[in-house]
C-alpha cells in the first residue's frame, strides 16, 4: 500500500498545481487583454490537448512503462509551467494545451496502477475520487484568493513548487515499485487502431466505454455555465447563489466517495442513473432554489456513484497489460463528448427555456439506465464466481 499512497500524494501535489496555474492564467490573461474571451479560452485549451494526446498514447505506451511514462510526463509538465511562468503573452494558451497534452497521459496510466497496487478497487477508487473533489472544491476559492490577495505571478510561482513536488515524490513512488511492467509478451508495438480494437473485443471495457462516454455527453448539462443561466433565467435570484449550487455538487460527490469508502459492495449503476433523471426532473420543473440544491446534490451523488463503479469494475474484468490503452480511449472519448454536449446544451439554452432544456436533459440520461443495467449484470456475475 505504501505505493499507492505515493502515487496518491503525488496526484493531490499535481492536482492542487494545476487549479492554482489555471486561476492564475485566467486572471493574467484578462488583466493583459481585457478579453473575457481569452480568459474563457483555457476549456478549449485543456479540452484540445487532451483528445490529442490520445492520438499518440498507444505509441508511447507501448514503448515505455507505466512509471517512466508517469514520471517523465510529470517533469515535462513541470518544465512547461516554468516556461509559462517566464512567457507574457497569449501565446501560454499553447503552453496550456501542452500542459493537458501530457495530463491525457498522467490520468490513464495513474487509474492504470489501482488494480496493481491494492486489492480493494472500490476502497482506493473512492479515496482518488473523493480527493479529487475535495481539491476541487477547496482549491478554486483559495485559488482565487491566494491571486487577489497577492498575484497571478504568486500563484504560479507555487504552483511550480507543487509540480516539482510532485515530480519527485512520482520519483520515489516510481522507484518503490516492484515490478514496472506496462506490455506482455508480443505486444510491443500498439498503435491507437489496436487500442480500439482492444476496447471493442473486450465486453466489458466496450460496454463501459459507451457508457462513461454518454454519460460524458449528459453530464454537460451541470456544467457551471448553464447553472447560472438557470439562476438568471429561471429562478430569477442573485447570482451568488452560484458558487452555493457548485459546492452543493461537489459536496455530495464527496460524501458519495464517503460511503463507498466504507461499503461492502458498490450501488447499482441503473439506480444511480434514475437517480440522476429524477434529479434532473426536479430541477426543471421547481421554481425554488431549495429544491435546486436538492437536485443538484443528487446528481453529485449520483454521478460520483458511477464514477467510482465503472472505474472499479473495469479494473476488475480487464487484464492489466490493457488496460491504460482503454483508458486512454476513453479518456478521448470522454473529452470529444463532453465538447459536444456543452456545444449542444449551450445552444439549446439559447433557443430554449431553460427549465426545458433539463427536460429534455433528463430524457437524454434515460438511456444511461439501461446500460448501467447490462454493467451490473455483468458486476453480479463477477461476483458470484
Amino acid at each position: 500500500m505504501k505505493s499507492f499512497y505515493l502515487l496518491l500524494v503525488s496526484q493531490w501535489l499535481a492536482n492542487i498545481g494545476d487549479v492554482l496555474y489555471i486561476v492564475a492564467l485566467i486572471a493574467l490573461l484578462y488583466q493583459q487583454t481585457g478579453s473575457a474571451l481569452a480568459a474563457a479560452s483555457f476549456p478549449i485549451a485543456v479540452t484540445i490537448g487532451m483528445t490529442v494526446s490520445g492520438l499518440f498514447f498507444a505509441r508511447v505506451l507501448s514503448r515505455f512503462t507505466l512509471g517512466q511514462t508517469l514520471l517523465v510526463t510529470q517533469l515535462l509538465k513541470t518544465t512547461l509551467l516554468g516556461a509559462v511562468i517566464w512567457s507574457e503573452s497569449i501565446l501560454v494558451l499553447g503552453l496550456v494545451v501542452l500542459i493537458a497534452f501530457l495530463d491525457g497521459f498522467a490520468r490513464p496510466v495513474q487509474a492504470s496502477f489501482i488494480p496493481r497496487l491494492t486489492t480493494n478497487r472500490q476502497q482506493a477508487n473512492s479515496l482518488v475520487q473523493g480527493s479529487n473533489q475535495f481539491i476541487q472544491l477547496a482549491m478554486w476559492p483559495l485559488g482565487t484568493m491566494v491571486v487577489a490577495s497577492f498575484s497571478s505571478a504568486i500563484a504560479l510561482t507555487v504552483a511550480l513548487m507543487l509540480f516539482m513536488l510532485s515530480t519527485l515524490v512520482t520519483l520515489r513512488f516510481v522507484r518503490s515499485l516492484d515490478r514496472d511492467v506496462t506490455v506482455e509478451d508480443g505486444e510491443s508495438d500498439i498503435s491507437l487502431r489496436d487500442s480500439l480494437a482492444i476496447v471493442r473485443t473486450v465486453p466489458h471495457a466496450r460496454l463501459i466505454t459507451v457508457f462513461v462516454t454518454f454519460e460524458s455527453f449528459v453530464s454537460t448539462l451541470w456544467i457551471s455555465a448553464l447553472l447560472l443561466v438557470y439562476l438568471e433565467r429561471h429562478l430569477y435570484i442573485d447570482t451568488g447563489w452560484w458558487g452555493t449550487m457548485n459546492a452543493s455538487y461537489l459536496i455530495s460527490m464527496i460524501l458519495a466517495s464517503a460511503y463507498l469508502y466504507r461499503a461492502q459492495r458498490t450501488s447499482s449503476l441503473a439506480f444511480s442513473s434514475l437517480l440522476s433523471v429524477g434529479a434532473a426532473l426536479l430541477f426543471g420543473v421547481t421554481s425554488h432554489i431549495v429544491f435546486a440544491l436538492i437536485a443538484l446534490a443528487i446528481q453529485g451523488y449520483a454521478t460520483q456513484l458511477r464514477i467510482i463503479q465503472t472505474n472499479t469494475v473495469l479494473q476488475e474484468t480487464t487484464p492489466a497489460s490493457q488496460l491504460p490503452y482503454v483508458y486512454s480511449v476513453q479518456q478521448t472519448a470522454y473529452t470529444l463528448a463532453f465538447s459536444i454536449g456543452s456545444l449542444t446544451f449551450g445552444m439549446l439554452a439559447d433557443g430554449l427555456p431553460i427549465a426545458i432544456v433539463y427536460l429534455i436533459g433528463a430524457g437524454l440520461t434515460v438511456p444511461l439506465i439501461w446500460l448501467g443495467r447490462q454493467i451490473d449484470l455483468t458486476e453480479d456475475v463477477i461476483q458470484s464466481a
